[in-house]
């Protein structure tokens, strides 16, 4: 029996991805790297599975969107809205139809593995945060185009995101400029890369220009566990003056209503969202949020995919400027 994809990147000491361009004669790879994976493939007898096969000889020209599902849906809203309808327009303008995919929670991996066998689209684009290492091999196995959006330590691939640190000191300085003495950070799971990376750029801002580390609640999404943890997180802070809220959605709306109901005075403390979610500029009180060019990133990671489909190699990494409202 011939070895798998997955075995000769490892044979080849390359990704399984590099692996599948050097094969089906794609851009990316140097052509001795190519040659090289084209000998050990020769000699361990790799054959191409039926399906991958399949792919890489016919077009349905629709590509998928798959839409976040478990606790990542309490910050659907405006966002993917407006993601969504941004890829749309870009597909149209490429002659592509776009198919919504939202995998069942139970069962992620094998709602992908279906979609794949049964050749529905012609590629993907994957919130970070949905991409497991099994998917991503799995789609490198079978040669699915992909570009992902966001970051992780796992989705390192087309990946098309915002300037998460930059703008998150650029919050920061903003609520210590408004008189922020005592600010803190709530963030989204540690495992959510941009949850990381948000909270972790809040403390260096903080830290550089006031020389202490403000406390940080790492917190899931649910409405339940996060207002349990974020009532207990403030319980001994009540003189809290500033807080940086890492995502907006209804995540946002659980951090200001126990703020309300713990009977912090909203009017001294400054609140910094990394979001622009349209109804937290109804409140009583003044919200500094961060707007994401959600249209570019979407018609960027639309662009990419396209690349990836033609053949082409798109920029590995695309990174957007947030714009700040204060």
């Amino acid at each position: 029996m011939g070895y798998s994809i997955k075995e000769i990147a490892k044979i080849a000491g390359v990704s399984v991805s590099t692996v599948s361009k050097a094969l089906n004669g794609l851009k990316g790879v140097s052509d001795e790297k190519r040659k090289e994976i084209e000998k050990i493939a020769s000699e361990y007898g790799y054959t191409p599975n039926a399906s991958a096969r399949a792919l890489s000889r016919q077009a349905t020209d629709t590509i998928g969107l798959v839409i976040p599902t478990g606790e990542q849906r309490e910050l659907l809203g405006s966002y993917w809205s407006e993601m969504i309808q941004s890829i749309a327009e870009e597909s149209s303008k490429n002659g592509y139809n776009l198919l919504l995919l939202v995998p069942n929670v139970e069962r992620r991996l094998e709602s992908l593995r279906e979609t794949v066998l049964r050749q529905n689209v012609d590629g993907l684009i994957f919130p970070a945060e949905e991409l497991s290492r099994e998917a991503m091999e799995l789609l490198e196995a079978n040669n699915v185009p992909f570009v992902v959006l966001g970051r992780s330590a796992v989705a390192e691939h087309y990946n098309v995101d915002i300037k998460n640190t930059s703008g998150s000191r650029a919050l920061a300085s903003i609520m210590l400029e408004n008189g922020a003495k005592k600010p803190v950070c709530i963030a989204g799971p540690k495992e959510i890369f941009y949850s990381v990376e948000r909270a972790e750029a809040f403390r260096l801002e903080i830290e550089e220009k006031c020389g202490f580390a403000p406390p940080i609640l790492f917190t899931k999404y649910s409405e339940e566990a996060a207002t349990a943890e974020i009532r207990e997180f403030l319980s001994d802070k009540g003189d809290t003056d500033g807080v940086f809220i890492t995502a907006g959605g209804e995540f946002a709306f659980y951090a200001l209503k126990v703020m309300k109901e713990m009977d912090f005075d909203m009017q001294k403390v400054r609140v910094a969202v990394f979001d622009d979610y349209s109804p937290l500029h109804f409140l009583p009180f003044k919200v500094i949020t961060a707007s994401q060019p959600i249209k570019k990133m979407g018609s960027m990671s639309a662009k990419n995919l396209f690349s990836l489909i033609k053949g082409d190699e798109p920029p590995s990494l695309s990174l957007f400027d947030i714009i700040i409202n204060k």
